[in-house]
């Protein structure tokens, strides 16, 4: 990018590359003396890292389409190109699930996405030149998978409620259980076409394996 008194320039090898000129752009003007002013200046970047994301937990702490919107803005504005989306967690699952109705209908407080809603936001963000990258957190983070489904849990017998407060929670799905693999296909049918990036984060983390440990099926089949 060259700014002169003749003008201002701008070469990019791609259309993402001038959006992200045009955000360094924005960041150079000042006002002097009532006057917007932009400096003569030579600007050549590239982005260091590939992968310059932004975290969003809607999970525990759901956000409106307005606030993940603004959120996108301002990652492009700092030019991040990646939005990790939480969508699930011991605190609530937000995502419309028409093939397992009682995932949103008892475990997201009546606070989830629908698929438009999702659609419109991934749209959004590819406008400005970042990637959507969905996380529905298995098997551990489970409690919200649980208090609609209890019967894919490994320590049975428990009424599930979502957890109200941060933490690492026991609830985790049942990995003997053939529904489980069932429950989990038709759910990732369902929600993968949601998101086009070549990534769909399904966590893995954080089960500590207290119900595992506890289930003696479970114990055999480990």
């Amino acid at each position: 990018m060259r700014v002169s008194a003749q003008g201002i320039e701008i070469k990019a090898p791609t259309d993402i590359g001038a959006m992200r000129a045009l955000s360094t752009l924005m960041q150079l003007i000042t006002v002097s003396e009532g006057s917007y002013v932009i400096p003569n200046v030579v600007v050549m970047d590239a982005p260091r890292f590939v992968w310059r994301g932004l975290f969003m937990d809607v999970a525990r702490h759901f956000m409106p389409v307005d606030v993940v919107k603004r959120n996108l803005d301002a990652m492009a504005f700092v030019k991040l190109n990646v939005f990790h989306w939480h969508l699930s967690d011991d605190q609530g699952f937000r995502v419309e699930t028409k093939s397992l109705p009682e995932l949103y209908e008892k475990a997201s407080d009546g606070q989830y996405y629908t698929h438009e809603q999702i659609k419109d936001i991934v749209k959004y963000a590819d406008e400005r030149g970042i990637r959507v990258v969905p996380e529905f957190d298995v098997p551990g983070h489970g409690t919200a998978f649980l208090t609609a489904y209890p019967e894919l849990a490994s320590k049975k017998g428990v009424e599930y409620t979502l957890e109200r407060n941060a933490g690492i929670f026991d609830p985790t799905l049942d990995p003997t259980n053939e529904m489980t693999y069932t429950f989990l296909d038709k759910l990732f049918k369902e929600v993968a076409p949601l998101f086009p990036d070549q990534y769909f984060h399904i966590g893995g983390d954080e089960n500590e394996g207290k119900h595992w440990a506890e289930n003696q099926d479970i114990q055999e089949f480990m």
